[in-house]
């Protein structure tokens, strides 16, 4: 998921109505000491300060933030959370007041938490409002998942319960919040990863610059830039920042990840024991990932968290491999070499780990799944085909719920026209309200075949869980079904009164999952294989190091009307062959005795 994509739901619903400052220590004269009484002594301090640039993934400046590196972890940024705030979200801050001590209250503007720096505990009864940045997308939207597509618009959010107290252990994991009396004081990496969230807004600091994402997916379309990855791109990595870096990954996806049921690690007690004690106790496998990972050799880091990802592989989802995420061409030396290391170490991991290897088959599988249904498709109706259609029944596929939505940010904006087809031939809701508007308007098409067999998915809203907090959410949205750049009682008369169908297959993962799930609560008939899955929406997460990898988040588990968890799959009304995929008078049948019922 590399930008901002597909509303499933919208599918749904138009379908079926739904200068660095050093401190320095103060020294004595032992020879020939002087007192003098009524000059106070220099404030020993166990840290130095920095002012660093902020920029975003264009590398435009964003102004400049100050960053703390204490003594006893030289390499390991700390910053403030009053500072973190201001850049993560311009123009607000966190209020910080010592309440006793050792102890801190803190007030964000949508949200409240306390930290206890003496045991390094952070608390809240609702740390997604403390966190919370999307009223830069929508003002007033809580912090849920969106993917903001114009034409939808946020409207409510409930959660059951509404709030749910959430304390964070970070000293279970070595992780140390600081404090000075006025200010709390968290590493880099480990408040980034509290703020970052489904829209993609982040934080990260490669030892050069710190590079956020004001405007989210938009801002990541793909992933981390060379200029922000080559600093980073060095061979060793001090002793320091192995340490601290590995802690923090364990502490993060022990607690955030979304456990979407299907990973090698979920069966050795990763929610229960933490990604550490889940490593050692895996074997070889894991105890070669958890030795790469804590590296200071940056090829072998590298290489444990390619590792790491075979050992969390939800396929398709989750991927740790911070190659994947980064722009790695800056540096073609440090890549070449990295690539026969990595190889090599992925080619030991499969020796030792070969319960990997079916999981992986069976994502090389649905990916040939894809192949052969498009070839398929191209034999029987033609290459690039996105709307046909045999007698009375009409039929409409694509590829993908990923888009370039500039066109209707533009339309919405009233900076340009309603994007149409010969615009925007690669857009999913361009291609779908065309071949809808289409067969609406042919009297003799009485059925409607939407095919996302082949579809690799993308990002959704609606219902879901927390998987840390436990809570149910559903979102409602408003949207502008007519497509007149309004939303208003307009919107309520759009009805289609065709019979609709939905091809699915192994392939249709994450939206192309839900989308059936959402579909079959409401009565709709789906055709085909039973879908792949994906049940979590997707975080791009920072590294303490600098890289940024990609995981199941706790934050959106998704759902269906039930409150059930989809990751295993919805089977299909009519189960089909894959030469019977494309048989479109035969689909069209199936179709009239399914609502003939």
């Amino acid at each position: 998921m590399k930008k901002r994509q597909l509303q499933w739901m919208l599918a749904a619903i138009i379908v079926c109505g739904l200068a660095p400052v050093t401190m320095a220590s103060c020294t004595t004269d032992i020879d020939n000491p002087v007192v003098t009484p009524d000059v106070p002594k220099p404030e020993v301090k166990d840290y130095v300060e920095r002012m660093y640039p902020v920029v975003d993934p264009q590398n435009s400046p964003q102004g400049m933030v100050m960053l703390r590196f204490y003594n006893d972890m030289p390499s390991v940024a700390y910053v403030s959370i009053s500072n973190f705030q201001s850049i993560m979200y311009p123009g607000t801050t966190v209020q910080v007041v010592k309440t006793a001590e050792h102890q801190y209250a803190l007030t964000s503007p949508c949200g409240t938490a306390k930290v206890d720096t003496a045991n390094d505990l952070f608390e809240s009864n609702d740390y997604e409002a403390f966190t919370n940045m999307m009223g830069m997308v929508q003002p007033g939207m809580p912090n849920t998942i969106y993917d903001a597509l114009p034409i939808i618009r946020w409207k409510s959010l409930d959660a059951s319960p509404k709030q749910v107290d959430v304390t964070l252990d970070y000293g279970k994991y070595g992780i140390d919040i600081r404090e000075d009396g006025e200010n709390v004081y968290f590493p880099f990496a480990t408040i980034a990863d509290l703020y970052t969230d489904s829209y993609m807004h982040m934080a990260d600091f490669n030892g050069e610059a710190v590079m956020v994402a004001p405007d989210g997916a938009y801002s990541l379309d793909n992933g981390y830039p060379s200029f922000f990855i080559t600093p980073i791109l060095k061979e060793t990595r001090t002793a320091d920042m192995a340490d601290f870096a590995y802690r923090n990954l364990c502490f993060t996806l022990t607690n955030f990840f979304g456990y979407p049921g299907r990973t090698l690690l979920e069966n050795k007690g990763l929610k229960e024991k933490g990604l550490d004690q889940a490593l050692q106790d895996y074997g070889k496998a894991g105890q070669m990932t958890r030795e790469l990972l804590q590296s200071t050799n940056m090829y072998d880091f590298i290489s444990g968290t390619v590792t790491l990802g075979c050992l969390l592989c939800d396929e398709g989802h989750t991927n740790t491999d911070v190659t994947v995420m980064s722009d790695f061409s800056g540096n073609s030396t440090f890549l070449s070499t990295l690539n026969g290391i990595k190889n090599a170490k992925r080619g030991e991991f499969g020796d030792i780990c070969p319960e990997y290897e079916p999981i992986y088959e069976h994502w090389v599988g649905r990916n040939a799944l894809a192949d052969h249904l498009n070839e398929a498709r191209a034999k029987a109706l033609g290459e690039g085909v996105n709307y046909y259609k045999v007698g009375n029944t009409a039929y409409c596929q694509f590829g993908t719920f990923l888009c370039d939505d500039s066109g209707w940010r533009k339309y919405y904006k009233g900076e340009g026209p309603k994007p149409t087809i010969d615009q925007y031939p690669n857009d999913w809701l361009v291609i779908l309200v065309d071949a809808l508007e289409k067969a609406q308007n042919d009297p003799e098409v009485k059925n409607f075949i939407l095919d996302i067999s082949a579809n690799r998915g993308g990002s959704s809203d609606i219902v879901h869980e927390n998987v840390l907090t436990g809570q149910k959410m559903k979102s409602t949205f408003e949207v502008d079904r007519n497509l007149d750049g309004k939303f208003d009682e307009k919107d309520k008369d759009v009805k289609l009164t065709m019979n609709i169908g939905v091809l699915i297959s192994t392939h249709s993962f994450s939206c192309g999952n839900l989308l059936p799930a959402l579909l079959k609560d409401y009565g709709i008939c789906l055709l085909g294989k039973k879908s792949g899955g994906g049940s979590c929406a997707v975080l791009y997460s920072p590294s303490a190091d600098g890289f940024a990898y990609r995981y199941s988040t706790h934050r959106i588990r998704l759902n269906n009307l039930k409150g059930e968890n989809i990751e295993e799959g919805i089977e299909p009304d009519y189960p089909l062959e894959v030469d019977e995929f494309f048989d479109i008078p035969k689909i069209g049948k199936l179709i009239e005795d399914f609502y003939s019922r």
